[in-house]
């Protein structure tokens, strides 16, 4: 049974303790379900990363380090689309000449990346990504078939989108044994999270 521990309160508290303490260093979030993804998420996209640059936040008490990652939108599954047909995210952490400011879990992306993201807060918060991790979901190739499937931030293919409540860590066995051919493919993943922003259908009165 899952905790009844509010999410959003979760968050909030674990975000002060990342900002109070210079020594905690790490996210922690609750994991959430299909369904409590697509729910909370403000705006759910599909995207290739065209820009990623890390800065001093001047505006911010100890002027944290902050990374901004720009996308092109390829297709925007829940939320408006960017009037200039890009998004860019910021999150806490990044390197400037020699100040690091490194955040464990906190997802790392690199020119070229093609992701499906569930966004929420963008500026507001830490990581604008739904529990860090389990909001992003990268589109790769397999090197055998060519075929695009998509894959969990710790690059394990997604079979069912049921599977994004499991751990992100300690899963390299799991990870191992998955097949890149039995993956979801990036159409399959964003029908069902089609499906899920609508809800079910309901049948006609006769």
């Amino acid at each position: 049974m899952r905790a009844s521990f509010p999410r959003s309160l979760f968050l909030l508290l674990s975000g002060l303790l990342l900002f109070a303490a210079p020594t905690a260093r790490a996210l922690s979030v609750i994991p959430p379900t299909f369904a409590e993804l697509v729910a909370e998420s403000e705006s759910i996209v599909r995207g290739e990363v065209t820009a990623v640059r890390s800065a001093h936040d001047e505006d911010s008490p100890g002027r944290p380090i902050r990374t901004y990652v720009t996308f092109d939108v390829v297709r925007t599954l829940k939320g408006v689309t960017p009037a200039a047909g890009t998004l860019t995210l910021v999150f806490l952490g990044g390197t400037v000449g020699t100040d690091t400011l490194s955040i464990s879990g906190m997802p790392a992306f690199s020119l070229g990346d093609r992701e499906i993201l569930f966004v929420a807060r963008n500026g507001k918060t830490y990581c604008p990504l739904i529990a860090a991790g389990h909001g992003r979901y990268r589109i790769l190739r397999d090197a055998a078939t060519q075929r695009d499937y998509v894959a969990r931030e710790n690059r394990t293919p997604l079979e069912d989108p049921e599977e994004v409540v499991l751990p992100l860590t300690g899963s390299d066995v799991v990870a191992r044994l998955k097949s890149p051919a039995r993956a979801l493919s990036p159409e399959d993943f964003e029908s069902r999270i089609s499906r899920a922003v609508t809800g079910p259908t309901v049948p006609a009165v006769p």
